[in-house]
């Protein structure tokens, strides 16, 4: 005798169908969801991974150039600090030289010699102090923040004869621009080249006697003379203390002291800098 076969009601069975139904459904899903939260994961993590290694890069790239920058502004000063020597050397010496040729009443080649060096010098002073101002205006005083407009105003009432780069308390020149520097040898320079015209001028033909020259006239330019020779050194301390003052600003800050903010580089004078005036 077969058995008898269990029979399901309609009913039961459309409702398993259904959870069934439904629970592939909740899988298909699910899964759907997974692939999509991968996709999305895969994807976030290639442009945030993208975006992090591009800034990294160009943090790189900017310390770089942080770098060549202080490299450039370093061989800028020390080329201004040449050429400024070159300059200031020149015409100190044809100065001092054409004082000692006045004072031993030099005559002939002698006196020629001197006169022409002196000559040279002052036109050569003429064709190359403007370019050589503006060097030192840039390359010297701008990466440090020093602005020379108004203290230069203070030199042109200067006679020269005492040393106005002391830098104490009631001195006649703020001696932390080099550019103001330059413009006191300038001036003092001037003063002492009038001054010395009207005894060139007094002496006439280099084949007469030459005429006694005054004790106190002559005291006054190897006065001036000494206070130019100070003035020049003061002025060659500052430029080359700059220099050595950007080029150890790399020493002074890593890659990682920078890597949040890279700006363009400002650099600070040194105490050294600061004493130069009392060369």
């Amino acid at each position: 005798m077969a058995p008898k076969t269990e029979k399901v009601a309609p009913q039961t069975l459309t409702t398993e169908r259904r959870i069934a139904r439904t629970a592939a459904e909740k899988a298909t899903e699910s899964l759907r969801e997974k692939i999509v939260v991968a996709l999305i994961g895969f994807v976030l993590t290639g442009v945030i991974g993208t975006v992090l290694t591009t800034w990294i890069q160009q943090r790189g790239w900017a310390w770089q150039n942080r770098v060549a920058k202080i490299e450039k502004d370093t061989e800028s000063a020390i080329a201004t600090y040449r050429t400024t020597s070159d300059l200031i050397n020149a015409r100190w010496h044809a100065t001092f030289r054409m004082v000692r040729a006045l004072e031993r009443g030099s005559t002939g080649e002698t006196w020629t010699g001197a006169r022409q060096a002196f000559e040279a010098a002052d036109r050569d002073w003429a064709l190359r102090y403007t370019n050589v101002a503006r060097e030192i205006e840039f390359f010297v005083d701008t990466p440090f923040g020093i602005d020379p407009a108004e203290p230069i105003k203070r030199v042109w009432g200067l006679n020269c004869d005492s040393y106005a780069l002391r830098g104490a308390p009631g001195s006649a020149v703020d001696s932390r621009s080099a550019r103001v520097i330059l413009e006191v040898i300038n001036h003092c320079h001037g003063i002492t080249k009038d001054e010395l015209e009207k005894l060139v001028d007094a002496r006439g033909d280099d084949r007469q006697a030459a005429p006694a020259l005054d004790p106190k006239v002559l005291a006054t330019a190897y006065r001036r003379l000494e206070h130019l020779y100070r003035t020049n050194d003061a002025l060659r301390c500052v430029i080359f203390e700059r220099a050595l003052a950007v080029r150890e600003s790399v020493g002074s800050e890593s890659y990682w002291s920078t890597f949040f903010g890279i700006g363009t580089p400002r650099y600070t004078p040194t105490a050294k800098d600061q004493a130069c005036a009392g060369a």
